[in-house]
């Protein structure tokens, strides 16, 4: 988890970058880290992914 780190009280500080878009995203003391800026962001990844799992199977 670079950028964000675990504080004292199991919390999330600091910023993550999107996993889709890369943009910074502030954690604001979440007890889970925010992986995606945007809900499309997290929807496109999961395509992606599954166009590569039934790729791989044909």
């Amino acid at each position: 988890m670079a950028g964000a780190e675990l504080g004292e009280d199991g919390r999330y500080y600091g910023q993550l970058p999107c996993r889709w878009c890369d943009t910074r995203i502030n954690q604001a003391g979440r007890r889970k880290p925010r992986l995606y800026c945007r809900t499309s962001h997290r929807l496109k990844q999961y395509g992606a992914w599954v166009v590569g799992v039934v790729a791989s199977v044909f």
